[in-house]
Order: C-alpha cells, then structure tokens, then sequence
C-alpha cells in the first residue's frame, strides 16, 4: 500500500533551506494531484509553529500532517528525500514523508508498512542513500 500510494510522488534534493521549505515542496505532488488544497499545506507549517516538532518520527525521518477537514481531498502521501538532512529543531531530517488522510482509516495499511519500514534501520539508511524513485520503490 505504502509502495502504491508513493509512486510518482517521491522527490530527492541535495538540499532544503528549512524544514517549511521542505513541507512544501514535499507536498507538491500531493498539490498537483489534487489530493490536497494549499490550505492543508499552511495547516501543517502552522501547526508545528503551534505545537512543535511533533512530526518528527525518528531521528531521519519527519512526517508532517494536519487533519483532514484542513484541506483533504483524498488520501496519499509524497516522500521528500534530502540528500543533507534538514532540522526539525534539534532532529536532523532526511526524509519527509507528507501525509494526508480523507478520514481516519482510509491511510492505516499504509501507516502499518511505513512503520515496517522504519523499524528496520538498515533499510532506512538505504532509502536515505537511495538515488532514484524506483531504487527507493524497491526499498519498500
């Protein structure tokens, strides 16, 4: 599901000035799929000025996200991967994976292999050294 919902919607940079810079730009394919509004994107920059680097899920790996009635049109999710980690305040970030979910179960099967994934170091550490969409689709 994980593979499925990023295919086309994986993008790999050197560099990013900053982590609102990289929700953005992570949420481009989402954008112009139509799966989200620009109101999600503001939403999420928002809410980690709100509440703070809650999105940040382990050490490389951030995944910002807002609720669905902040601009939601249909579930996906794009990958971000930085060549030079980017800083979620004190984690330096790799890899950003924006979510958006129509409601609250349609994204599970692809929230449960994201976990499988992250929980493998290893595999990690080959997506961050990945240099191609397929290469990372492969990873998964």
């Amino acid at each position: 599901m994980l593979k499925k919902m990023l295919r086309g919607k994986i993008q790999i940079l050197p560099e990013i000035e900053n982590w609102e810079e990289s929700i953005r730009i992570g949420s481009k394919p989402l954008l112009e799929e139509k799966l989200i509004e620009q109101t999600y994107v503001d939403k999420m920059i928002e809410k980690v000025k709100k509440f703070g680097f809650y999105v940040v899920l382990t050490e490389n790996v951030a995944m910002p996200h807002s609720r669905p009635e902040d601009g939601v049109n249909e579930t996906g999710m794009s990958l971000l991967k930085v060549d030079n980690p980017v800083k979620f305040g004190d984690s330096n970030i790799n890899l950003i994976f924006v979510l958006a979910a129509k409601d609250n179960n349609s994204h599970i099967d692809a929230l449960t292999n994201l976990v499988e994934l992250l929980n493998d170091e290893e595999k990690v550490e080959e997506v961050i050294k990945a240099k191609s969409e397929e290469e990372i689709l492969n990873l998964i």
